[in-house]
């Protein structure tokens, strides 16, 4: 893996920020990782092309359609396409009037206007927690070459920082974009603020539906 950095310094996690987002995994999805440091096999990790050991263990799952993916999906998973081009998957059973763990998958028309190297955040977008703290994005992205179903990708780490209503941070939490350009379909971003459990490592043993 080539991991690289837009600044000279990379951004270390704070603590008090993991202990937080510790607890907040721990009581909105079971599949969240303690830390924003956690690998493929804990969290959404960056897994490479050489991350085939960390990943086999999703390659025999069934895949699901998700968007342009066929991906080996978790049981809790719910897909949902709230708009033309892009695909959610939420924690199933969670109610769809508050801030349930997320990610989204866009391609096509859904990446209009939507710069791929910047932290995608839209129009009123929160952190993880039922206090729905503004998010906003701080720095740069720490970035690393990663596949998605066989195809190169851009992984970015981005720190979010999580503000209240008078603009005071609260805590921060890590944001990953995977970013492949040259998709079978066109190009694709996908985005998870909620640390999903094993996100990276099945992505990169999923398929194109397009292939």
């Amino acid at each position: 893996m080539h991991a690289r950095l837009r600044t000279p310094s990379s951004r270390t996690p704070r603590p008090a920020a993991a202990l937080v987002a510790a607890a907040l995994c721990a009581g909105l999805l079971a599949g969240c990782t303690s830390t924003p440091e956690a690998g493929p096999e804990g969290g959404s990790g960056p897994a490479t092309a050489d991350d085939h050991g960390a990943h086999a263990g999703h390659a025999d799952d069934g895949k699901v359609p998700v968007g342009p993916l066929q991906l080996p999906a978790a049981e809790y998973w719910s897909v949902l396409q709230p708009a033309d081009g892009v695909t959610q998957v939420r924690a199933g059973g969670c109610p769809e009037d508050v801030a349930c763990p997320s990610f989204e998958i866009l391609a096509g028309a859904a990446l209009d206007g939507v710069d791929p190297a910047a932290a995608h955040l839209p129009d009123g977008a929160t952190c993880p927690g039922a206090d729905a703290l503004a998010a906003r994005a701080v720095g740069e992205p720490v970035e690393s070459d990663v596949e998605v179903a066989g195809v190169p990708a851009t992984l970015a780490r981005w720190t979010l920082s999580c503000v209240d209503p008078d603009g005071a941070e609260v805590r921060t939490v890590e944001q990953l974009q995977w970013h492949v350009p040259d998709a079978p379909g066109g190009a694709v971003l996908v985005v998870d603020r909620w640390a999903f459990e094993g996100l990276g490592s099945r992505l990169a043993a999923g398929a194109w539906a397009s292939a």
